[in-house]
């Protein structure tokens, strides 16, 4: 019984302090920026790294930078890019873009969330574009 009861204390005991060492006190929140769930291949986004004209008259870029994805509004800042499935892109802030026939279209969700030098009173504003 006394076996059982000291065993039971170190248990305790061992638990209780991987708990504290692991930082459950800790009054921090380590927030990640998103993350694409979707891997593109080799060469995948080749067929979108061009300039488009958007339906609402502005013009947007889109490049690659290692395995970085970019979209830049002219005379903006760029915004990263982060692949969510095949053909389709979201930023940080939730524009969503989705690229079809090869890239000849896209679709921009949210345009407004992009980084832009005057704000858009709308939202969910969508432009498209084709080549």
């Amino acid at each position: 019984m006394k076996k059982l009861m000291m065993l039971s204390a170190m248990a305790a005991l061992m638990l209780g302090g991987s708990a504290f060492a692991a930082g459950v006190d800790d009054s921090t929140v380590k927030i990640q920026a998103p993350q694409g769930s979707y891997k593109l291949y080799k060469g995948g986004f080749d067929d979108y790294a061009n300039g488009y004209a958007l339906s609402n008259d502005k013009t947007i870029k889109f490049t690659q930078s290692g395995g970085r994805y970019w979209a830049r509004l002219k005379l903006e800042d760029r915004v990263e890019l982060f692949p969510v499935a095949a053909n389709t892109f979201a930023t940080a802030a939730g524009t969503r873009i989705e690229f079809r026939d090869r890239g000849e279209e896209v679709v921009i969700e949210n345009f407004e969330r992009l980084p832009m030098s005057v704000a858009m009173k709308e939202t969910n504003v969508r432009v498209v574009a084709a080549r």
